[in-house]
């Protein structure tokens, strides 16, 4: 029977020393589409979260008037749509319907008035609440939360509904406005529903994001991705890594005993997932050598297929050869090199809040580096700027903080050109 979806497995190195010390190999696991026969696109259940503080006031809400409008221009009729306006109070705007009511929909955004603080928790529940009115394994399920403040002392209730959302296959994209945001919090929101994350400097890139996630919403191929990666006698998994929309450390909540069970939500048809897995290798003699094997399952609802499920191994060969041992292959090590830019500033950013500065400092020279290395001179300025900075203030500025968060965990945007060739 053919498969919906093609797994490929590409090793960063094939061939290894015989008989020497234990070794680290990574394995880089590229899930897409085995055609466009799976992109069917399935109805949607779409809720938006939107802050209507003080601070949104003006050209912020203006273009987030016009975003949702484009939402709603977007959706098809069959699609579910809410909109949850919050400040430190909350309203629903829109209970959860179908998209059809387009004009009427769209003539309530002009009674948005922005006002109050910022509540995140209490817009996040009330707009789950509406999501699960239509909570279905044939429709894509989802929230957009968009934001430009702190919320007051509710992180811990913001992170129990991610976690609710994500066991019940709801994720949620969060989108930052400005600087004066929590973006620990967006992302782990994100992180722990398997969403994804945008950081918008200007208004006017609001139309931009909602955009994005429209046509992510309307290219789910699949939904229900689980990837297994059993490992092999003398092989042991220690860190795993998605790549691909973004980089995110998957490793504490995967790996389990040396091997890896990593949900990862629904696929999208046009972008698709990776992971990164690093694994560390004993010594072993000349001769083919069995890594392990990875799994993939997956549903997919718009042809009543659930549960089906395509494999791999990962063997490599353990050589004398040291010119062939030598060699690596290219498009995994730069990704390598991606994910250690993105582990050396977070490790940075941590380092920060403990108040290591000499510790900090150096982790963002070493991730200076590296981005210069993949050409990244961009970031890299950015980093320098900071290091300044903590030589100077001990602490980083809020918008470099942003920037270097942001912009290493999506260094891999440009795989998804590749992963549906």
């Amino acid at each position: 029977m053919k498969n919906e979806l093609n797994i490929k497995c590409i090793l960063s190195k094939d061939a290894l020393p015989a008989g020497s010390a234990e070794q680290a190999v990574y394995a880089l696991v590229n899930i897409k589409p085995a055609g466009e026969a799976c992109l069917t696109s399935m109805p949607a259940n779409f809720g938006l979260v939107l802050d209507r503080s003080g601070s949104m006031d003006g050209e912020k809400m203006d273009h987030l008037k016009e975003a949702v409008g484009y939402v709603m221009d977007h959706l098809n009729d069959d699609d579910l749509v809410s909109i949850t306006i919050f400040d430190d109070q909350v309203e629903t705007l829109i209970p959860s319907q179908a998209a059809r009511n387009r004009e009427e929909i769209k003539s309530k955004l002009g009674t948005i008035i922005a006002r109050g603080g910022t509540q995140i928790s209490d817009g996040l529940k009330a707009g789950l609440e509406e999501v699960k009115k239509g909570l279905s394994k044939e429709r894509v399920n989802r929230i957009l939360l968009l934001t430009d403040g702190q919320t007051w002392d509710d992180e811990p209730a913001c992170t129990e509904l991610a976690d609710q959302a994500g066991s019940q296959g709801i994720a949620i994209t969060s989108i930052g406005i400005g600087q004066d945001w929590n973006e620990k919090l967006l992302l782990e929101l994100s992180d722990r529903s398997r969403g994804n994350s945008h950081w918008i400097e200007n208004p006017l890139a609001i139309l931009d994001a909602f955009q994005q996630e429209v046509r992510s919403m309307q290219s789910v191929a699949a939904t229900n991705l689980r990837v297994t990666a059993r490992m092999g006698q003398g092989v042991k998994a220690v860190k795993v890594y998605s790549t691909v929309p973004m980089i995110c450390d998957r490793t504490i909540a995967a790996v389990n005993s040396g091997n890896i069970v990593a949900n990862l939500g629904a696929l999208d048809g046009i972008k698709g997932q990776s992971l990164l897995i690093e694994a560390r290798v004993q010594p072993a003699q000349t001769g083919t050598f069995r890594l392990g094997q990875v799994e993939v399952t997956y549903d997919v609802p718009s042809k009543a297929i659930k549960g089906q499920s395509i494999k791999t191994d990962l063997s490599v060969t353990f050589t004398d050869d040291a010119a062939a041992a030598a060699k690596v292959n290219a498009e995994v090590m730069n990704l390598v090199e991606k994910v250690s830019a993105f582990k050396l500033q977070t490790r940075a950013l941590t380092e920060v809040m403990t108040g290591n500065i000499d510790g900090a400092t150096k982790k963002l020279q070493s991730a200076a580096t590296v981005l210069l290395d993949l050409g990244e001179d961009e970031l890299a300025a950015a980093a320098e700027t900071e290091i300044r900075s903590l030589k100077k203030t001990g602490a980083l500025t809020t918008a470099g903080a942003k920037k270097l968060e942001y912009g290493t965990r999506k260094l891999t945007q440009q795989m998804t050109k590749a992963m549906v060739k």
